[in-house]
């Protein structure tokens, strides 16, 4: 797995097909992508708008169609339908991510991109194409073992893996605590504390990866 950052700068913006964006808002953060289409992304942004400036008029961005409002000012959201070039090229590489929240406007684009290293590759090379980025960081993404191990003690890993090939943590469980115990060879209130302890690890992990 890998990851990839993309930025272009305001000049950039200022001559590329981003250009009307940049009168009208200083940036507009997508938080989400709500659905894909033939006819591009649709997106929930939330936008930074320039002085006297509203959402009607990102309808003037020939890529932007405003689908509806939510709230009102720079504290609502938008719901845009995105048709850039950039980003019809993104939903055409299956083994790729773009990852919310990014932000493009009058204050340049950012971006993060993950997957597969064939499918990043490719598709920096469209986008070189299309708007050539004035930056690109490569994050090499660490190893599902690696995270792994960074979070649990040996004994941990060496318990769960035990108890999950055993049927522990099926439903219904094929193993009791008690037989688990036996069959590690540990008390059974040792055991406890160690399946509990990782799992905590792990359930703390997971939701920082939620955002």
């Amino acid at each position: 797995m890998r990851e990839i950052h993309l930025g272009w700068t305001a000049e950039t913006v200022a001559n590329s097909e981003y250009a009307p964006i940049a009168k009208i808002a200083h940036s507009l953060e997508v938080v989400g992508h709500l659905d894909i289409g033939e006819d591009g992304i649709r997106q929930l942004i939330s936008p930074t708008f320039c002085e006297g400036q509203d959402p009607e008029n990102l309808n003037e961005v020939p890529f932007l169609k405003v689908e509806s409002v939510l709230g009102v000012g720079d504290g609502g959201y938008v719901v845009v339908w995105n048709s850039h070039p950039l980003s019809m090229a993104a939903i055409k590489f299956p083994d790729i991510h773009i990852l919310p929240p990014y932000t493009y406007g009058g204050e340049g684009i950012s971006i993060k991109v993950r997957g597969v290293p064939s499918g990043i590759s490719d598709f920096l090379k469209v986008a070189r194409k299309i708007l050539p980025p004035d930056v690109v960081k490569v994050v090499e993404m660490e190893s599902n073992q690696s995270i792994v191990e960074t979070l649990l003690t040996e004994r941990q890993i060496e318990c769960m893996k035990i108890a999950v090939s055993s049927g522990y943590y099926e439903h219904p469980k094929k193993i009791n605590l008690r037989e688990l115990a036996e069959l590690i060879d540990t008390p059974r209130s040792t055991l406890q504390e160690h399946l509990s302890r990782a799992e905590i690890a792990m359930m703390h992990w997971s939701s920082e990866q939620i955002e």
